[in-house]
């Protein structure tokens, strides 16, 4: 989960993200710029091009992605359909200045999240512990099982973004362990020197029983099963 300076507030370049992947020996990273319905997010013809990047540079395996904005109650995002089939992954959270409220009721938004599942557009649910959007953690962790879709545990959310999230978090992680639901560790990168960065929930997830194999950033053999069944089950 990386933002790259197409997205106004994030700032290094997609070069320098690769090159600091590189120098920490990372093997790969999601390319996951914000959905176009930000004020300063790329407009939708850059997630259409995304197809001009390799699936490799300089031994760096790219996986090219949007970090929707989940914009209605039925469920809706503003990730361009046109495209969808060009992406290698697609992850949805809540935002601010979106069309979606951010006084929703904690059975709206979980009404919402159910939706969000079922349409089968989203592979990975983003940051779900802010506590500005409230929801039924042991509903939405069970149907993200049945419907084989994962749940990140953010870095960036136990340090300066969305306070508040730890305990939520860790109520996720924990029913994640309970049900056998994926779930993705998100450095949430705007700026490169963090990428990779999981220092904050890397031994949080350790301790916390969570099988290898339910972990998407274990190994690309993971990753590349989930989004394989993902695809075919669209």
């Amino acid at each position: 989960h990386v933002h790259s300076n197409a997205s106004d507030h994030a700032f290094s370049s997609l070069e320098e993200l690769i090159r600091q992947a590189k120098e920490k020996k990372l093997l790969g990273f999601a390319l996951t710029n914000h959905g176009p319905i930000l004020p300063d997010s790329p407009r939708e013809w850059h997630f259409g091009n995304l197809k001009v990047i390799p699936d490799y540079v300089d031994g760096i395996r790219i996986y090219k992605g949007i970090e929707a904005n989940i914009i209605s109650i039925e469920g809706e995002t503003d990730l361009p359909m046109k495209y969808d089939s060009m992406l290698d992954i697609v992850l949805a959270g809540f935002h601010s200045l979106t069309p979606y409220r951010e006084e929703s009721t904690e059975e709206e938004n979980t009404k919402t999240l159910e939706n969000v599942i079922k349409r089968g557009e989203v592979d990975i649910l983003a940051h779900l512990g802010n506590p500005k959007y409230p929801f039924d953690k042991e509903r939405i962790v069970k149907l993200a099982k049945d419907y084989n879709v994962a749940i990140e545990i953010n870095n960036s959310s136990f340090e300066k973004s969305r306070k508040g999230s730890e305990s939520h978090c860790l109520e996720i992680l924990k029913l994640c362990v309970k049900y056998g639901t994926y779930i993705s560790l998100g450095s949430d990168t705007h700026f490169s020197y963090n990428i990779g960065n999981f220092s904050k929930i890397e031994n949080l997830v350790n301790s916390s029983g969570i099988r290898q194999e339910k972990v998407l950033n274990t190994n690309f053999e993971i990753i590349e099963s989930f989004l394989k069944e993902r695809r075919q089950n669209k």
